[in-house]
């Protein structure tokens, strides 16, 4: 099923829901209410789902249970906790602070890659305009002059005529890399090297698992302090990771805890994915008793190192940037000007 909801909407729903919870207000007339403030017609259907799965009997944890899909794991493994605790507001203001905090990230990495997807987009329309709309102008002149067209003019010459009569064949072209790109990511082989990809790129590869090492600790600090076993909130967390290389570790880091491993021991076994001093801290945590001042520490030290490593993203990208541009444009420019200089010095 399509997610037609947006992270604020859950943010605003978890907020909303645990303040009218721990004002007195019944569960089914909360999600009534909330239905009907929601500005997404889809949301309000689901919410308005919800309520008639609790008005019939359903418990709350099995009603977000049947929408694991809409919510995510997350979001229902903590509602089924709190249920069970008897701690549900507690644990829906834990859950809105972690959406809150997930979102932030996802947006600062947003954020700060978006100039250079903007300049290069620019970049493309504007060398695709000059190719497609002003040098087809110019052929039958540069066929016209009796001088030898030097090469860059010969290249964007052949290229134009390439984009006028293919195009639609060009643009199918793309489209189809575009949908086959997406295809081959959903098969996990291909999908866990795309990823291992992403984790050894210069500079980026750094940000990709400081962002995974910031995501996770939230929610370890979140659900450690929502009463989850640590099972549950390594099965949880599992789901939560975006990157498959983490997902397959929290697993067999969870198989291991099972047999009565620590969780810092398991994650020794994966030196290149959790940092010596995050397992180094964890294993303090764990030895205290103070596991929860661990993962808040670790939560704020990387989503601070994901914040400073977005914003050097603009300074790092942009002088490539400005490189590609300027090679592009002086090639095209290049092959307008050469004939007709050339032309002009054969006048003379």
């Amino acid at each position: 099923m399509f997610n037609k909801i947006s992270p604020q909407d859950k943010v605003d729903f978890a907020k909303n829901l645990a303040v009218m919870l721990k004002s007195g207000i019944p569960i089914n007339e909360a999600l009534e209410s909330i239905g009907e403030q929601t500005g997404s017609k889809y949301f309000s259907k689901v919410i308005n789902k919800l309520k008639n799965e609790i008005e019939k009997g359903t418990s709350l944890s099995q009603a977000f249970s049947d929408e694991e899909q809409v919510f995510g794991k997350v979001f229902t493994s903590l509602i089924r906790a709190g249920e069970a605790s008897g701690s549900l507001e507690e644990n829906l203001s834990f859950l809105a602070d972690w959406l809150e905090s997930n979102n932030d990230l996802r947006e600062q990495v947003n954020t700060a890659t978006l100039y250079p997807k903007i300049i290069l987009v620019a970049t493309i329309l504007l060398g695709g305009s000059l190719t497609v709309l002003i040098l087809p102008r110019l052929i039958p002149l540069f066929r016209s002059l009796k001088v030898e067209l030097p090469l860059p003019t010969k290249i964007m010459m052949a290229f134009s005529l390439f984009i006028q009569q293919y195009w639609l064949f060009v643009l199918i072209f793309l489209v189809g890399m575009v949908i086959t790109f997406n295809l081959l990511n959903r098969i996990k082989p291909i999908k866990r090297w795309f990823h291992l990809i992403y984790l050894r790129m210069p500079f980026f590869g750094k940000l990709m698992i400081d962002y995974q090492l910031a995501l996770m600790c939230q929610l370890f600090f979140v659900l450690s302090k929502s009463g989850l076993s640590i099972n549950s909130l390594l099965d949880v967390t599992g789901e939560a990771a975006t990157n498959i290389h983490y997902q397959d570790s929290i697993k067999a880091i969870q198989g291991r805890v099972d047999k009565g491993t620590t969780l810092s021991e398991g994650m020794t076994h994966y030196p290149k994915l959790y940092p010596r001093n995050l397992i180094s801290i964890i294993a303090i945590g764990e030895k205290s008793g103070t596991i929860d001042n661990s993962f808040l520490y670790l939560k704020d030290y990387y989503s601070k190192e994901v914040s400073n490593r977005t914003k050097k993203i603009p300074i790092i990208i942009e002088p490539a940037l400005l490189i590609v541009i300027g090679i592009a444009i002086g090639f095209v420019a290049v092959s307008i000007i050469l004939p007709i200089y050339e032309l002009t010095q054969g006048l003379r």
